[in-house]
């Protein structure tokens, strides 16, 4: 099996902001969307942040994907993406303006999607999630927001 560092080397994948690497692979011209390849590695995150736009996430190898979600009116949920027989889920779209993290769990230590965004992604439309602020909002999801932000 491929390992991590081959796929960061192989697609030269960068560090992203929230968590793991990532390239971005496709920009459309007008610029209605753009698509990313993004990795996450055991022991680390996607820290949470929201966009304005939908976000389409796409498992492609490894890992299961946790996509871990709170939305608009504070309800948290959680969407597993996986090869496995028990839960096959390939796909999954994030709200725009939802805020998201995730994470992979399992036996190879990376998990590899494809992340698309319509309209395109813009750096402009990312706000990274600062932990005391989510506290304030969302207090009953407080182990996961723990969890899954970064101490600025």
């Amino acid at each position: 099996m491929i390992t991590a560092r081959e796929l960061i080397q192989k697609f030269e994948l960068e560090p992203h902001p929230e968590g793991g690497f990532y390239k971005r692979t496709f920009l459309s011209d007008n610029p209605s969307f753009s698509s990313i390849i993004f990795l996450l590695v055991k022991n680390n995150f996607s820290a949470f942040h929201k966009i304005k736009s939908d976000e389409q996430w796409n498992w492609y190898y490894g890992d299961n994907i946790i996509i871990h979600e709170i939305d608009k009116d504070g309800i948290y949920h959680q969407t597993k993406l996986s090869d496995q027989q028990k839960s096959f889920h390939f796909q999954h779209v994030v709200k725009g303006g939802n805020w998201f993290a995730s994470e992979c769990i399992g036996e190879h230590g990376f998990a590899l999607c494809g992340c698309t965004v319509i309209p395109a992604f813009n750096f402009d439309d990312f706000e990274m999630g600062k932990q005391t602020e989510l506290l304030q909002l969302f207090p009953q999801h407080r182990d996961i927001i723990e969890r899954l932000t970064r101490l600025s």
